[in-house]
């Protein structure tokens, strides 16, 4: 256990960050799972409106701290890319 008053702080500090990170990270999932299914359904209109809502979390993401800005790069462009796929296909 801490026993300075910085280091019980920091311990407080450390818990509100790491449920906030984690619900974060919860809705980026629970977004991304909503346009893969969108996308496998074949509504690309609904997948679009998805992906475009996915990017809005994933972005504030990056710039509050929980996710790199590499790595929501780089996630947001392998759905783009699924996209424009389907879209091709069709």
């Amino acid at each position: 256990m801490p026993h300075s008053l910085s280091a019980r702080k920091r311990v407080r500090q450390n818990v509100r960050r790491r449920e906030r990170n984690r619900i974060i990270k919860s809705r980026i999932r629970t977004a991304r799972h909503a346009f893969l299914k969108a996308l496998d359904d074949g509504d690309l209109d609904d997948a679009d409106r998805r992906l475009r809502a996915t990017q809005r979390l994933l972005h504030r993401a990056a710039n509050n701290g929980p996710l790199h800005r590499n790595l929501v790069a780089r996630q947001i462009g392998r759905m783009q890319q699924r996209l424009n796929a389907a879209a091709t296909a069709k």
